[in-house]
């Protein structure tokens, strides 16, 4: 597995409740609560209004670990479906530079699995986590003009074409794959959502993957499932807005 020492580089968000970002209220008397996520049950002194609990061992997992672990048990080739089941687990957070590596982490190994490669997926996951915490951002560098999913992208492009020896051109096609990213993130306006931005740069790739080399993942639809977490959630002017969660 990766050992990289880089879940001391993400501050937590902090008092606000990770499932439906609330504020979270300080409880006297304490109370038994059970997790949402792993269903243990511990004492807890903080709570949001709707009575929603992680445990601290949910909570604090490394990002990076987690999203490794998770594309080596999955099986199947739909990386947005990947990508959200990842996403909507407590380790990772609303905003930060674990969805630059879930990018190229998802691509790799839904295509992987289509193509029968599964002996070549760890490594790969390896030097793409490597690779994105030395060439992508570990903030937000919206405001600057770039972001960190859409070079996810283009790192994923860089580490299939490894495999394919045939592939003319690699490097200019890999700096076409991040620029078609960046343009289309640039169109979906501000303010930032990680998660948006996560499924425009999957979703780009795919479309890449098709047009150049005929290689065909599924383009599932992308509903998100975070607009209660995210106050900057542009809701109706998102394309990936879902209403029916928003009103659950």
């Amino acid at each position: 597995m990766v050992e990289l020492n880089v879940k001391q580089q993400i501050p937590e968000e902090k008092n606000t409740c990770i499932l439906c970002g609330d504020d979270l209220n300080h409880l006297e008397p304490n109370i038994t609560e059970r997790c949402d996520f792993c269903g243990k049950t511990t004492i807890v002194d903080y709570q949001c209004n709707s009575y929603h609990y992680i445990c601290h061992d949910c909570y604090s997992g490394g990002p990076f670990e987690y999203i490794t672990k998770r594309c080596l048990e999955y099986k199947g080739i739909d990386p947005i479906d990947l990508a959200v089941s990842i996403m909507n687990t407590p380790t990772i957070r609303m905003h930060g530079p674990e969805h630059h590596y879930i990018v190229p982490a998802t691509l790799l190994t839904c295509v992987y699995n289509l193509q029968g490669k599964q002996n070549l997926l760890e490594s790969k996951l390896k030097i793409a986590l490597q690779r994105e915490i030395s060439e992508s951002p570990q903030f937000c560098e919206y405001n600057k003009g770039f972001c960190g999913a859409a070079i996810g992208s283009g790192i994923f492009y860089s580490l299939f074409s490894d495999e394919n020896t045939e592939i003319e051109n690699a490097w200019s096609l890999t700096n076409t794959q991040i620029a078609e990213s960046l343009k289309r993130v640039e169109k979906s306006g501000g303010p930032r959502c990680c998660k948006r931005d996560t499924y425009i740069s999957i979703l780009s790739a795919i479309d890449f993957l098709k047009d150049k080399f005929a290689i065909e993942l599924p383009r599932s639809e992308a509903k998100c499932t975070f607009s209660m977490r995210n106050k900057s959630c542009k809701r109706e002017d998102c394309e990936y807005f879902n209403i029916s969660f928003d009103m659950v």
